[in-house]
């Protein structure tokens, strides 16, 4: 019996502990981040989705007085001094940021504006907040800038500026398992970089070509499937690059036999009724 009595004891007392521990290890707040794909062209904007809840039972308000409400840590694969790479002095998210109990917020941030990844490489971004003292990142995340494979390029000159140049660069590279094709645009000697442009989906049937006009209207012509091109027009100022328009072309080698299988159906159907009337005629 005296055994009996010490073993009830003994569970009795590790239930309630085995839930305080679990209580404990609850943090009072969750944070994530996502990336729309895990490699960007050199140039191109990196989008982000930051999201941070509140698991407490009270009001929870993050970036109080000079305090960030929460920031990015961003620094190079292979870097042995771990430097940082966020610009964001700040903070990435808007401060105070109040959230009631159990909300959730979520955020849209631009990398390539909130640390420097202009540099091709391999890089590890976190995100985290601090609650009383103590911070709660991610997981950390690994981000490849690529250059992109060169397809073909050409030079802009400037009357107003003769050492001003600028470089056009029509690269490749597959997302989402498609091939798509990127306008790079860098200015030498001053080292700016213009945002990289994703021009659409590229099938390498052809190259692509790329008219620059003294005038600054850059035309691009690229093939995007086996019946259409894809036309973009930009001006390219001096302190600036406009994209004017985008168009899909049909191109006139393929558009009688395109227009022949978009009335495949409707023969099909006359076909197949003059059957169905022989067949009548046959059995009278």
């Amino acid at each position: 019996m005296r055994i009996f009595a010490v073993i009830m004891l003994g569970c009795c007392v590790a239930v309630p502990f085995g839930r305080a521990a679990a209580q404990s290890r609850i943090r009072p707040v969750s944070v994530g981040i996502t990336f729309e794909s895990s490699s960007y062209v050199i140039g191109e904007e990196v989008p982000l989705r930051l999201w941070v809840r509140n698991n407490t039972t009270g009001t929870m308000t993050l970036g109080k007085g000079s305090l960030p409400a929460g920031t990015l840590e961003v620094t190079r694969v292979g870097d042995a001094q771990k430097r940082s790479l966020a610009l964001d002095s700040g903070g990435c998210l808007p401060r105070p940021l109040q959230l009631k109990p159990g909300e959730a917020r979520t955020f849209n941030v631009d990398l390539s504006r909130a640390a420097d990844i202009s540099g091709e490489g391999k890089y590890f971004v976190t995100f985290g907040v601090v609650v009383r003292d103590m911070r709660y990142d991610t997981e950390v995340k690994v981000l490849e800038i690529v250059p992109g494979s060169l397809i073909s390029e050409g030079v802009q000159l400037f009357s107003g500026q003769p050492n001003l140049q600028r470089h056009f660069k029509l690269v490749r590279w597959s997302r989402d398992h498609v091939d798509r094709v990127f306008l790079r645009i860098e200015d030498s000697p001053t080292g700016t970089i213009f945002p990289t442009v994703m021009l659409g989906a590229y099938l390498p049937l052809m190259k692509p070509r790329m008219n620059i006009a003294t005038s600054g209207e850059i035309i691009v012509l690229h093939r995007a499937t086996p019946e259409y091109y894809v036309r973009n027009v930009f001006w390219s100022l001096e302190e600036e690059i406009v994209r004017r328009s985008t168009q899909t072309v049909l191109d006139p080698a393929t558009a009688d036999s395109a227009r022949l299988h978009g009335m495949k159906a409707d023969l099909d159907e006359m076909i197949d009724k003059d059957e169905r009337l022989k067949e009548s005629l046959r059995l009278r």
